[in-house]
């Protein structure tokens, strides 16, 4: 049982950072490198908020981590993205790369590589005896996994600006001719991937040690959205629990030293038989 719940929030997190590496590559076809790194920062950024807020709120703290984070993805945008709309696609990639390196030097110079670890509820809702425990902070990050992903359904199915966004990722062209403020699409879609990697930050702070070298779930985080396909918001939180699935059966059936590696080979399985995923297209394959 304490098997079958961790593999579910970590999976969540895993599909968290899907998550928002899927959505940057709807509205761009840019596969963000950096999104590993945005999460940890996040993380951290949370953390230093919690130290420096003169009440000690909870909420106040993840209010303003949200905002920051949001605002961050505007910036990268801006400063960044915007100037490379035209250019082809693997010079944004390789940007965001450069990106990563910048970040994971702010970890080390402004954090001091601090280990840190964010204690925000360890309150045991149940006991299974022997078998584990649930807690409040697996409950939590769950729920947040399913409202998050509840909320991007209904805002690309049932909001006017949802069907634009959509409209813009598949033909960005056409949708400015129709007056679809395309750049407001992508600035939002850089803003809310953060917000996610930030998120998936925190809720892995919760469970883990934070240390620079903690950017390295970006890298699940990228093969989840590989296996589910970089297309699919559906795959992208597949991808996440069959990531963290297959690192836990491993890691309790076979050997912990092989868990790293299991989802690099299930990520090249999915590649061999669907080189565009689970639920991706070939035709999103054929644009990369």
């Amino acid at each position: 049982m304490e098997v079958v719940l961790s593999a579910l929030v970590l999976g969540t997190i895993y599909a968290l950072l899907a998550a928002g590496i899927v959505i940057v590559y709807k509205a761009s076809r840019v596969v963000n490198f950096a999104h590993g790194e945005l999460a940890i920062v996040g993380a951290y950024v949370f953390y230093s908020v919690s130290l420096m807020l003169p009440v000690d709120s909870l909420f106040l703290t993840i209010a303003v981590t949200a905002l920051a984070s949001a605002l961050f993805g505007f910036v990268i945008y801006l400063a960044l993205m915007r100037r490379l709309i035209g250019e082809p696609t693997f010079v944004a990639a390789i940007v965001t790369i450069g990106l990563a390196i910048v970040l994971k030097s702010t970890i080390v110079v402004f954090w001091k590589s601090r280990s840190v670890g964010l204690d925000i509820t360890r309150e045991t809702l149940f006991h299974f005896g022997s078998r584990g425990q649930v807690t409040a902070m697996d409950a939590i990050t769950i729920m947040v996994g399913a409202a998050f992903f509840a909320l991007l359904f209904y805002f690309f199915h049932y909001t006017p600006f949802g069907r634009h966004f959509r409209g813009a990722a598949e033909n960005p062209l056409l949708a400015s001719q129709r007056k679809v403020n395309v750049n407001l699409i992508l600035s939002i879609a850089w803003a809310t991937a953060v917000f996610s990697a930030a998120l998936a930050g925190v809720l892995f702070g919760t469970r883990s040690i934070l240390t620079p070298q903690s950017i390295v779930i970006g890298l699940s985080g990228l093969t989840a959205a590989l296996v589910g396909g970089l297309d699919s918001l559906r795959g992208a939180l597949l991808g996440g629990y069959l990531v963290a699935g297959a690192s836990y059966a491993t890691a309790t059936l076979v050997d912990p030293a092989l868990s790293e590696t299991v989802p690099f080979l299930l990520l090249l399985i999915v590649m061999t038989l669907r080189p565009w995923g689970l639920f991706g297209t070939r035709e999103e394959l054929d644009r990369v």
